[in-house]
């Protein structure tokens, strides 16, 4: 990575930034390397961060507000996904992250183009727009994973996660099927997409513990699982939400039994 120490220097620098000295107040706001949590996964998040302090000087009569601004800013990263603290891995779509990233983005830029704030007022207002963003992004999260479950059997959808900031294809197993037919089908697709996981032993435990309902399980290899277990486990889930969902005519919300893996 081009150094910039000199900033006249940096016109070359082919990184995405459309200012480059403006990607060094990033670094410098953000500080070097930081991990990549949800909203930070956006491509405008650096620039439109460090757009923003600069202004927070002139922003609050508060002494002590300034301070506790500038400690929300740069923290906003890697706080999201401590507040996040979701059962599932946070993953979500990157059209409803740039959704959110959209919401966040206005609130803050309405903030620091407005009046100079009482003493208080500024702090308060940011934890108010975090608050929300974290609220946003959980519920993103939630209700992508929900979406994938109306299926019948294994589907995948298209998602950025939060924590790299890589694309990835969250698996979700889905109990919606007409049918003892569709469902011989969902169960021969799921040990499929099972034993196509990896074949790294490391790596495979870890995948199939991102699977719903098999986050307990402690098996290294395919080879290892209890499959009859886990078939009558699966198809229990399935007849008692066939029995409930004819009795309140809609998907019925239904704890379900976790396999013995």
């Amino acid at each position: 990575m081009p150094h910039c120490l000199m900033p006249w220097r940096c016109q070359g620098w082919e990184m995405g930034w459309r200012s480059p000295c403006l990607a060094l107040v990033a670094v410098l706001i953000l500080g070097p390397g930081p991990s990549w949590l949800c909203l930070q996964c956006d491509p405008n998040f650096a620039l439109r961060f460090a757009s923003y302090a600069p202004h927070l000087s002139r922003k609050s009569w508060g002494l002590g507000d300034v301070p506790a601004a500038g400690r929300r800013l740069r923290g906003w990263a890697q706080d999201t996904l401590a507040e996040l603290n979701l059962g599932v891995p946070a993953e979500i779509p990157m059209e409803k992250l740039q959704a959110i990233a959209t919401v966040v983005y206005g609130k803050l830029d309405t903030l620091f183009k407005g009046n100079t704030y009482k003493p208080g007022v500024l702090p308060e207002i940011l934890r108010s727009i975090f608050e929300e963003q974290v609220k946003l992004l959980r519920n993103a999260i939630i209700e992508s994973r929900v979406k994938c479950e109306r299926h019948c059997g294994i589907k995948q959808y298209e998602a950025v996660s939060c924590v790299t900031c890589n694309t990835t294809k969250p698996a979700c197993f889905g109990y919606n099927c007409e049918s003892s037919e569709d469902w011989e089908d969902a169960l021969k697709g799921l040990y499929e997409y099972i034993y196509s996981l990896t074949t790294n032993p490391g790596e495979w435990s870890m995948a199939l513990k991102q699977l719903p309902g098999f986050s307990h399980c402690t098996s290294t290899r395919p080879e290892n699982l209890n499959f009859t277990s886990i078939e009558s486990t699966l198809s229990k889930n399935w007849l008692n939400l066939m029995a409930l969902k004819e009795l309140e005519g809609e998907t019925p919300v239904l704890q379900l039994l976790a396999p013995i893996c």
